[in-house]
């Protein structure tokens, strides 16, 4: 009976030796193989990559796009051009008459002659003729012409009186000899003064209204004072404030910008004082 006792916990010793063997080795192994034991790539070094990344792909995106050169547009200035019209030809708005330029042919006669007012002239000038009237009246300042047009014929006529009143040296001062004068070319107006008339064709011609507007405003329309004082050995004329050429609006605004007063200067053309 022992021997049969003793064999039969023999036999249960046994097995519960192996289960427990099984069991550590099941331990082990699980041990070894959880996750939470596996090692793992440090938060800051993940961070560090990714950043060196992104630097990479910046530095290859700005070398694969071109840089673009701002440049800023060109203000192109285009000469004056002098050229346009003629300032040999008496129906050029551009026409220079003076005691060196007789108007060729002498005996000239416009074919564009148009009335305004009381006022004879060429059509060339009518528009901006109107136009500067009727800002003047916007101002309160009439404006109208006691001379314009004149033919060779009535040139000759006054001129002559003017020598038989003065003498010919007093009379060249401030009359043209015919076929010299600017009136026969039609783009030439004598204003005056409807409230003081006392100062038409006299030097207090620019103390007046219609003066001081004129004289201010005139070349915003295309008309120059041709006469002054200080420019009388250059056009040949003593100072006459009321005397307004029309040269178009382009060449006034140009002589205004460049403060030039006489179409001599400005086109190089002669003058002076002799005939």
């Amino acid at each position: 009976m022992k021997i049969a006792q003793n064999r039969s916990k023999k036999t249960l010793i046994l097995p519960a030796i192996l289960l427990a063997v099984s069991v550590c080795f099941g331990v082990i192994i699980f041990i070894n193989y959880n996750p939470a034991h596996s090692p793992t790539v440090p938060k800051s070094v993940t961070t560090k990559k990714s950043e060196t990344v992104k630097a990479q792909e910046s530095v290859t995106a700005k070398q694969s796009t071109p840089e673009v050169t701002k440049t800023e547009p060109k203000t192109i200035t285009t000469a004056f051009d002098k050229s346009k019209y003629s300032t040999t030809d008496p129906s050029s708005i551009w026409i220079v008459a003076n005691k060196q330029h007789q108007l060729n042919p002498a005996q000239f006669a416009p074919s564009d002659l148009v009335t305004y007012g009381n006022a004879t002239i060429s059509s060339k000038a009518i528009d901006d003729l109107r136009a500067m009237t009727q800002a003047a009246s916007s101002a309160s300042v009439t404006l109208t012409a006691v001379s314009s047009y004149r033919s060779y014929s009535t040139q000759n006529t006054l001129y002559n009186n003017y020598v038989a009143s003065n003498g010919q040296v007093a009379a060249d001062t401030f009359s043209a000899r015919p076929g010299y004068s600017e009136h026969q070319t039609g783009l030439a107006i004598d204003f005056g003064s409807i409230g003081n008339s006392g100062c038409n064709f006299d030097d207090c011609f620019a103390t007046t209204a219609e003066g001081s507007w004129l004289a201010a405003h005139a070349y915003e329309y295309g008309f120059l004072l041709r006469y002054t004082t200080d420019k009388q050995s250059i056009t040949g004329y003593k100072n006459e404030p009321w005397h307004y050429r029309y040269i178009g609006r382009e060449l006034a605004a140009e002589m205004k910008k460049q403060s030039i007063i006489t179409l001599e200067e400005f086109f190089g053309v002669s003058g002076g004082t002799n005939y």
